[in-house]
């Protein structure tokens, strides 16, 4: 697994000295706590605490969406890395007025749209069969049905798969979500449907005794 913490790509030489990895996640200070407005002034200023700040604020988040969007864990490492580094270099075209994690989502969907087209790589998709367990009871499984449920999901379209993690997985809203991903509510309502109904499918075609845990 790739150190999440080298933020430097091979690919670009051109680095300013203030986004070089040990002043983002091994800094021996602690992240100064400020408003989420100052640190981005903070960031287009060159100030380097306020990026570390912002690393550390965003990254959980980053890789969540990357993991969700990719379904592969090394992938997801090299899609948050370069997150941040766009993110050094952007942050000035950041307009004030907008929600910041959107344009940090548009961001890493952007990325990592660009990374699969590069590396054509396809996420480890195990077979339903394999992740779904109930036990002797014949009770659901809680852990096996999440872990079925992400598998299925990475299988979706893509706009049907990040609809539904954020609103099912993440626990937001539509409307947050269309702001987001910038689309309209129903929209994000629409592919929220169709993803439930198809994993739904999926789940109850290869699981029938799944039915009886219906309510």
């Amino acid at each position: 697994m790739r150190a999440a913490t080298n933020l430097e790509s091979e690919a670009d030489g051109k680095r300013n000295d203030g986004f070089r990895a040990h002043h983002v996640m091994e800094t021996q200070h602690p992240v100064e706590i400020r408003e989420l407005p100052a640190l981005v002034s903070g960031v287009a200023s060159g100030d380097k605490t306020a990026f570390v700040a912002v690393v550390v604020r965003f990254k959980p988040l980053v890789f969540r969406w990357a993991v969700a969007l990719c379904g592969d864990i090394d992938e997801a490492e090299d899609i948050t890395q370069e997150v941040f580094i766009r993110v050094h270099r952007s942050i000035r075209t950041f307009r004030s007025d907008g929600p910041f994690d959107a344009w940090l989502y548009r961001i890493t969907r952007r990325v990592m749209l660009r990374m699969r087209k590069n590396n054509r790589r396809r996420p480890p998709i195990g077979s339903a069969s394999d992740v779904y367990i109930t036990d002797p009871g014949g009770r659901v499984d809680g852990q096996r049905a999440v872990e079925l449920i992400r598998t299925l999901a990475a299988e979706l379209p893509l706009r049907q798969r990040e609809v539904f993690m954020l609103c099912d997985l993440e626990g937001r809203t539509p409307a947050e979500v269309a702001r987001l991903v910038g689309v309209k509510d129903v929209s994000v309502r629409a592919s929220l449907f169709k993803a439930r109904a198809s994993i739904r499918r999926t789940v109850l075609a290869s699981h029938p005794r799944y039915r009886d845990h219906q309510t």
